[in-house]
Order: structure tokens, then sequence, then C-alpha cells
């Protein structure tokens, strides 16, 4: 698996877990960190945590390898490192705070395969 189908792999399992506002960012040109950003938004703890556990698992499933997990104790944030692709699930209030969206403002975004459910105010 590539690391565009990986990181649309994650968008879907950020969806089907009923994450909101979940954006893919092409960061190749960029960062030599990762091909792709996932950000995704949580409602609360529980989900950042079921979340995270779901793209893990897929992740080995699939024979990817997990490179790092941090903020799992975190109200607020969880990041995934799967080489390629880095994901990071915010909650509301995390996800304004760190502000990635701007930090990352010149990086193309991907086009979702499948439409991702949107915040309500």
């Amino acid at each position: 698996m590539d690391s565009l189908e990986l990181a649309h792999r994650c968008a879907e399992i950020a969806i089907d877990k009923k994450c909101e506002d979940i954006l893919l960012l092409d960061v190749q040109q960029r960062t030599v960190i990762a091909d792709y950003f996932v950000i995704a938004s949580a409602k609360n703890k529980r989900q950042l945590r079921a979340v995270a556990e779901g793209l893990a698992a897929d992740a080995a499933t699939s024979g990817r390898k997990t490179r790092r997990v941090e903020g799992t104790g975190s109200d607020r944030w969880v990041l995934l490192d799967l080489g390629d692709v880095v994901v990071h699930l915010f909650d509301g209030d995390g996800r304004t705070y760190y502000d990635l969206e701007s930090l990352w403002a010149d990086a193309p975004r991907v086009p979702l395969r499948r439409r991702p459910v949107r915040a309500t105010s």
C-alpha cells in the first residue's frame, strides 16, 4: 500500500469512527517527516482513544508498523506516526489550539474519497 492509499485508509477509518472535519494534507514537498498528514476531530477522550486504537489495529493487520503514538493519555490530542503518514486526532479545543491547518496552510489538500461528517456549531 503506497502512502496516499494509506492516508485515504486512515481518513476512512476516522470517518467510520464518526470523526469530524477530516482533512488530508499532502506535505511531501514541505517536510521530510511524512508524505501526508491526516487531521481529524473527535468529540471526547473515549472517541480519541477508539480512533487511535482502530488506526493502530488496521495498520498492524495490513503489515504496517505504528512507529510512534503520542498523547494517548491526553484529553485533547493523539498522534500516530505510521511512517509516510502521520495522523493527528484532536478534540475541538485541541484542534483550535494547535491550529495545524494554519501551520500547514501551503500544503495541498487532497480530496477525500468518502464524505466526512461536518462539525455542527
